[in-house]
């Protein structure tokens, strides 16, 4: 063969690689499957206020398509209310699904409170209880209109054929220990349900995108021992001593109301109350971390015996908790109100979701040769309304939400841990 015929085959084959690139990052059918994360839940609700500001519909944004998101209008769902300065969920009325009724199908096939298990095998019904907003909220998303025979949240993603999917489940398999103190699930149940949604999912796609999930212990909803010594300004022995804690232990919302009570009579905090967990103790901690673990394990194989490719989520918010990230000359934080979580403690905010979609567009754009612009962090957090100035947590211009106005703000500063009323919301999300 010549050199010059040498050269064309090259060429050849650089324009294959390149155009077999293209097909593989394909976004005009992209299909998102998940839970609350990629439904863009935010503060304990689901609302188009949040829903256009999750990482999911950013990535659409930035890639120039339409989920045709299932938007739910004011007061979203569930219903929040200010009380004394304090977020608390009111309500469970579904009159914002209305606007669902006789819209194309969501291409964003989320659903808030979805468990892998929920995903695999949990169809939508038509009348769901009123009281269980998981099976609201699927039916409302899944089959808006009724349908006598609804898929299930991977039958019906699967069914659009994505040329791209995003895949990403399982954070409520853990989370939900926390929560109501639960056991995690299986790690055996979760690999043959994973390998479902996973095989499922692939097979459907023209491309593959999965992530793994968050150490839920990370999150803001839980308060350490020094932090809850800091809220009180008691020093940290004292609070160990009087309350029966542990240095490695933690706290939830729970905790802080039965504090107040005690008044002057302080005793060793409970371990649960009728409301959900009060004390996370040590050894539960690392055991819903070393789940955690053996979850994103299984991700890590089935994407890598799918071909799909992995987003490294673990290791973004490991990254956020211990060293935090400047924004706009503003270090932001995964504490309570530290600029990446939203009051509930466990769902970003609308700069925490464009920090997650980066990590998307990041790792996407490597693995696919595509050139998708990241979104300006920056630009979104001016418009946030839950970063505040870092000189000040209550004075501000930036218009609603933001000052003394602002939920869980109180005389202008924040409580420094998740209210009760947020943590309510979430348990309302998992309660079946």
């Amino acid at each position: 063969m010549s050199h010059k015929c040498s050269v064309v085959v090259l060429v050849g084959l650089i324009v294959n690689v390149a155009l077999y690139g293209q097909k593989n990052a394909d976004f005009s059918k992209f299909v998102v499957v998940g839970d609350s994360l990629s439904a863009g839940y935010q503060n304990s609700q689901l609302i188009d206020s949040g829903q256009v500001h999750g990482y999911a519909n950013v990535i659409a944004l930035q890639a120039g398509v339409s989920l045709k998101l299932p938007l739910l209008p004011a007061p979203g769902y569930p219903q929040i209310s200010i009380e004394q300065n304090y977020a608390v969920v009111t309500g469970l009325s579904q009159t914002p699904f209305k606007a669902l009724r006789n819209r194309p199908q969501t291409l964003d096939f989320a659903v808030p409170g979805f468990t892998v298990a929920a995903l695999v095998g949990l169809p939508p019904v038509c009348n769901p209880d009123p009281l269980d907003a998981i099976r609201v909220m699927a039916a409302k998303i899944l089959n808006p209109n009724c349908s006598t025979s609804p898929q299930t949240e991977l039958e019906g993603a699967a069914a659009r054929k994505p040329t791209t999917a995003i895949l990403w489940i399982g954070s409520n398999d853990a989370l939900f220990s926390l929560l109501f103190g639960t056991d995690p699930t299986d790690v055996t149940t979760f690999g043959v349900l994973y390998h479902v949604a996973a095989t499922t999912m692939a097979y459907a796609s023209e491309h593959l995108v999965m992530a793994n999930i968050p150490d839920v212990t990370q999150t803001a909803y839980l308060t350490s021992v020094a932090e809850l010594a800091a809220i009180l300004k008691l020093p940290v022995p004292t609070v160990e001593f009087v309350f029966g804690l542990y240095p490695d232990d933690m706290v939830t919302p729970y905790a802080f109301p039965i504090i107040q009570a005690m008044s002057n009579s302080l005793t060793v905090l409970p371990e649960s109350g009728a409301q959900g967990p009060i004390v996370i103790r040590a050894a539960r901690l690392s055991e819903i971390r070393a789940r955690v673990n053996a979850y994103n394990a299984v991700i890590a194989n089935e994407a890598a015996a799918n071909g799909a490719t992995l987003v490294d989520v673990y290791s973004l918010v490991n990254g956020l908790a211990a060293h935090g990230a400047v924004v706009g000359g503003q270090k932001l934080t995964t504490g309570f109100m530290g600029g990446f979580f939203s009051l509930d403690g466990v769902h970003p905010t609308n700069t925490g979701y464009a920090i997650i979609a980066n990590e998307f567009i990041k790792t996407m754009n490597q693995s696919f040769g595509t050139n998708i612009s990241l979104v300006s962090v920056e630009q979104v957090s001016k418009t946030d309304p839950l970063i505040f100035p870092a000189s000040d947590h209550g004075d501000s211009d930036r218009g609603p939400g933001h000052g003394a106005g602002h939920p869980d703000a109180h005389d202008g500063k924040h409580t420094g841990h998740v209210s009760v009323g947020m943590a309510d919301g979430l348990r309302v999300l998992g309660r079946r």
